[in-house]
């Protein structure tokens, strides 16, 4: 169980870092491109699809992170008053929801991903399924984190007092 822990702060940790990198990324291309259009009369080719893809790359992955922080989107009012094993139940049975929805994103993304991602995105020359490929990522490892909840969770070394992050 230390380990899957374990495991599971380290993947957070990556995936935190690579967020920041992302949203660096971001403000500098979008501060490049306000100064270089209005400043200059100048742009940047492909400046603002690349803004766009690294958002979408930030909103997946932020999910999935999300979830190991106990950030995700919850309404706790009826289960922080139920005893313990009605909230142990229903905190498991709401992962495995949140878990069963990202699965069925992944599964429905490989057929669209066959069928489109060979073609060329624009303005790169490059194959959509690069960009496309943030779907199943981030839902993959949404699906990951919710088991890797569940099992820590029924293995008691999970804290379910607060079963989602409190409000300020």
């Amino acid at each position: 169980m230390e380990r899957l822990k374990v495991f599971e702060q380290k993947l957070a940790g990556i995936l935190e870092t690579l967020l920041i990198v992302l949203f660096a990324f971001i403000l500098v291309m979008v501060g490049l491109i306000v100064i270089l259009r209005f400043g200059f009369n100048y742009g940047i080719v492909g400046g603002d699809e690349l803004v766009r893809k690294a958002f979408l790359f930030t909103s997946v992955l932020g999910g999935a992170v999300g979830l190991v922080k106990r950030e995700h989107i919850a309404v706790t009012y009826f289960i922080d008053g139920m005893a313990r094993p009605l909230k142990l139940g229903f905190y498991v049975v709401g992962l495995g929801l949140i878990a069963l929805v990202n699965a069925a994103m992944v599964y429905y993304a490989w057929p669209w991903m066959m069928a489109t991602g060979f073609n060329t995105w624009q303005p790169f020359d490059l194959p959509k399924i690069i960009v496309q490929s943030a779907i199943p990522i981030g839902c993959g490892l949404a699906v990951v984190f919710c088991a890797v909840k569940i099992i820590l969770t029924l293995g008691g070394r999970e804290n379910i007092e607060n079963v989602w992050l409190p409000e300020d």
